[in-house]
């Protein structure tokens, strides 16, 4: 396969009270892996704990401007010599992405500062549907959504939708019925953390037969809760609001509508077939 070329904007941390970001340019199989040849590569310019903020895939090296002018860090990795500082205390810094999705550098309808961590709750529907919606960045949002499921009364069923964008084939459900227990479903998102949690090519669905909940980490990396359990939408927005995230009453933005963006998975994770493989492997059902 030959080595796609990507530009990253991407971010990190000089000490503790510095933060850095960068324009570097990377070649890889695919973005996943171009970013983690850029991670690798950063801290030649004093990067820690490097993240992703913009992406874009390039034609040619020749489409960069200024490319002789660019540093060469690895044998696949180029930067500009010049990096920004900002301080990390600073309230109006950019919502960092979570790992599987990520803005491309074209600015499109919306503007970005307007992606904040907070979250939406509706009132029950015509059909006795109550529904929250919830943004989190890069640094959290999979503890919180674990710990979401541990809110659950009882679990009752575990779904993987993979997306048909991955790799260009059918979307496909896999079902684990016999994953009936939250700690279950838990440990095997933790110990599979880069091919599902941290994978932009899925929907990860927990389901609770009390008040037909689901609770729902999607392909744009939002949390959603649909349930008819008026009692489990209360505690999990009491959950929320303990976790220190604002609920608003104005529309939720999130990478998903009005932004163009990118869908990734990280370089070590598995490929869509090696994925599947270890589905089966795990007792999972493909249904049709």
């Amino acid at each position: 396969m030959n080595n796609e070329l990507w530009y990253f904007l991407i971010g990190g941390q000089q000490d503790k009270e510095t933060g850095l970001f960068g324009n570097f340019y990377s070649y890889g199989r695919n973005l996943g892996d171009a970013l983690n040849n850029t991670f690798n590569a950063s801290h030649e310019l004093d990067f820690n704990t490097p993240y992703l903020m913009e992406a874009s895939l390039l034609d040619e090296f020749n489409v960069i401007e200024k490319n002789n002018e660019l540093v060469q860090l690895s044998e696949l990795v180029f930067a500009r010599k010049q990096v920004h500082s900002f301080p990390l205390n600073d309230p109006d810094k950019d919502f960092i992405p979570p790992t599987g999705i990520v803005k491309d550098i074209i600015d499109d309808e919306l503007e970005y500062e307007l992606i904040k961590e907070n979250f939406v709750a509706y009132d029950q529907n015509e059909i006795g549907i109550f529904q929250l919606e919830l943004v989190i960045g890069k640094e959290n949002i999979i503890g919180v959504f674990l710990k979401l499921i541990e809110l659950l009364p009882t679990i009752n069923g575990f779904w993987i939708y993979i997306k048909d964008f991955w790799e260009n084939e059918n979307e496909e459900l896999w079902v684990a019925k016999h994953f009936i227990g939250k700690q279950t479903i838990i440990d095997f998102l933790t110990l599979q953390r880069i091919n599902t949690l941290e994978n932009g090519y899925l929907d990860l669905v927990v389901h609770s037969l009390t008040g037909e909940s689901n609770l729902m980490l999607d392909e744009h990396k939002k949390i959603n809760l649909q349930t008819k359990d008026e009692n489990v939408f209360k505690d999990i927005i009491e959950q929320i609001l303990d976790f220190g995230y604002e609920q608003t009453t104005e529309e939720l933005y999130n990478l998903e509508f009005g932004f163009r963006h990118w869908h990734y998975r990280p370089a070590d994770s598995l490929t869509r077939d090696e994925f599947t493989t270890m589905l089966t492997d795990n007792k999972f059902e493909k249904l049709d």
